[in-house]
């Protein structure tokens, strides 16, 4: 055994035991944040008619876009820069808040133009656009609280957005307030109030509102993006496809399907967000870094397997009580649904700790990778046998990209810059900001 590892051991035995706490409070977030999305979409199903749910989706897809660029561009470069979120958080959600700031910029003029065609999806669109700064910022609580090792502050703002989200929904039902416009007020309000506990979990430092912080850490931004634009691009052109090739109806049966696997989505991306924060503080050689990949995915597959025997063993009074009509055509997608996911969750542990050691540019080129097998497969297995196919597609493709995170993984040594106090010295300099996203393939 070489030097690096066996110092690496000690660590391990030290933090073993807080790590076990954060995984435990972690894990408890991702039930609530998971719930609570189940929630909302089962309540925007039956609070909303069939028109105004239809307009919510195209909110809700809007609202994916602009937390999955947010998060590109500051919260998840956080979680590989844990020293400076912990020192410096004022400087992160300063530059977050400007970000926000400008989507919703962007959504407020999608509202604009949206206004002759449908009133219902512009107020909608409005009431996204003003909560958006402080969605985002809702969003970056939590994984400061990844980064800086106190999950307890992500567990907080969920819980505070869930107990304001119901409360807010009830008033709702009671006041006979059944429209889009309110319930986007309940849904995006309330987790803008919720937003503003950040603030005073970081009110010991100053906040600026600059853009220095993203300047600072765009090398890293830009990957992010790359991989964001690459994988959600992806799924939007494999939507496409869908309904293209198998028609509106079997779209629906697809629409059902990821609502039910929504809950494991979330628990997988804070597992990953917490693998990267966990790595990030240790000097990760090899052996520390294959032990941890080993543990998140053992976890997050377990999570994983118990999601596909709920989804194969759901009884069809819930599935039609959840879903209603499109539950005819969700059913038959249960088995390749509940696989994708089982499939995806292999992935959590080598994606963690590539980011985790910094090797974005890896991790760049396996997800356009990625992309690519995964829309060539859906596309044929829609071709073969509509929805059903596709989602086979699907979970082949998974299983293919698994084992290539795998392979790369396996190869790779660790950190390649010694470990976290020589990469918070390359941090301090403004040279290290440029390529500093390991470039050596």
């Amino acid at each position: 055994m070489s030097h690096s590892e066996q110092s690496a051991s000690p660590v391990e035995a030290t933090a073993g035991g807080s790590a076990g706490r954060r995984l435990s409070v972690i894990t408890v977030d991702q039930v609530v944040s998971g719930a609570s999305n189940l929630l909302i979409a089962v309540l925007a199903a039956r609070f909303l008619g069939v028109e105004s749910f239809g307009l919510f989706g195209i909110i809700f897809m809007v609202y994916v876009t602009a937390q999955g660029l947010a998060r590109a561009m500051v919260c998840e470069p956080v979680l590989v820069h844990p020293d400076e979120a912990r020192d410096h958080p004022g400087e992160v959600i300063g530059s977050a808040s400007v970000v926000g700031s400008l989507i919703a910029l962007a959504v407020l003029a999608s509202a604009l133009v949206a206004a002759p065609f449908d009133t219902d999806l512009r107020n909608g669109l409005l009431v996204l656009a003003l909560s958006l700064p402080l969605l985002v910022l809702h969003d970056l609580g939590r994984y400061l609280g990844f980064a800086t090792h106190e999950p307890t502050r992500s567990l907080a703002l969920d819980l505070v957005w869930l107990f304001l989200l119901v409360a807010a929904i009830v008033v709702l039902f009671v006041a006979d307030l059944q429209t889009l416009t309110w319930f986007m007020v309940a849904w995006a309000g309330t987790g803008a109030v919720a937003a503003l506990l950040v603030f005073w979990q970081h009110r010991a430092h100053r906040i600026t509102l600059n853009l220095s912080w993203l300047r600072a850490k765009w090398s890293f931004s830009w990957r992010y993006l790359l991989s964001f634009v690459a994988t959600y691009g992806a799924s939007l052109a494999t939507t496409v496809a869908i309904a293209a090739v198998a028609g509106a109806r079997a779209l629906g049966g697809v629409r059902g399907a990821l609502l039910l696997v929504r809950p494991f989505m979330t628990f997988q991306t804070a597992s990953v967000a917490a693998g990267i924060a966990e790595i990030a503080h240790l000097d990760a050689g090899r052996a520390v870094l294959r032990r941890h990949a080993r543990r998140t995915t053992v976890l997050t597959v377990l999570v994983a397997v118990i999601n596909l025997l709920v989804l194969l063993f759901l009884p069809t009074w819930l599935g039609r009580a959840v879903l209603g009509e499109t539950w005819e055509v969700t059913e038959p997608l249960m088995l390749p649904a509940g696989l994708q996911i089982v499939f995806l969750a292999l992935v959590t542990g080598p994606r963690s700790g590539l980011l985790g050691v910094r090797a974005i540019q890896k991790t760049v080129v396996i997800d356009v990778v990625s992309t690519v097998i995964a829309l060539v497969l859906t596309v044929t297995g829609a071709a073969i046998d509509g929805a059903v196919g596709a989602f086979w597609g699907v979970a082949i493709g998974q299983a293919v990209i698994a084992a290539i995170w795998w392979a790369v993984f396996w190869r790779h040594g660790g950190s390649p810059r010694g470990g976290r106090h020589a990469r918070r010295a390359r941090d301090l300099t403004p040279a290290a900001f440029v390529g500093n996203a390991d470039d050596h393939l």
